[in-house]
């Protein structure tokens, strides 16, 4: 990504944040510079969401299936209303990129917030890997 910002001959931060975050975003936006949001939606499976909730600490080694299947509910709608608060504050730009969109709606919104040519927004977008864990 270096050599794409040296290019286009421009200042420019990306900065990746925790969606729960939403002061931080506020922040963002109300500082003088130019700010967009990319917000990255992806599909978790339950074997995502259960490492999550060890990785943070929700479940344990020993924590049973029986409370695994109890919690992920929980944490999907966690994640889903996290998403609707930065919905819901009015960013502008705000550009949403879909695990499951084509990869041309996905280089469209690449496209403009990046500001970089739609060829090159598609070929990011049709990275085979790009969603894998």
């Amino acid at each position: 990504m270096r050599m794409l910002f040296e290019y286009y001959e421009t200042d420019r931060l990306i900065v990746c944040m925790d969606p729960s975050n939403v002061e931080l975003m506020e922040d963002f936006f109300s500082d003088r510079s130019k700010t967009k949001l990319l917000e990255i939606e992806c599909s978790f499976s339950d074997e995502y969401l259960i490492g999550h909730a060890k990785r943070v600490g929700l479940a344990g080694e020993r924590t049973t299936q029986a409370t695994l299947n109890r919690l992920l509910p929980t944490i999907r709608n966690d994640m889903a209303h996290e998403s609707d608060l930065i919905r819901d504050a009015n960013f502008e730009p705000h550009y949403r990129f879909q695990e499951w969109n084509e990869p041309q709606e996905n280089a469209e919104r690449l496209s403009a917030f990046l500001d970089i040519p739609a060829d090159r927004a598609l070929q990011v977008a049709e990275t085979e890997y790009l969603f894998a864990d």
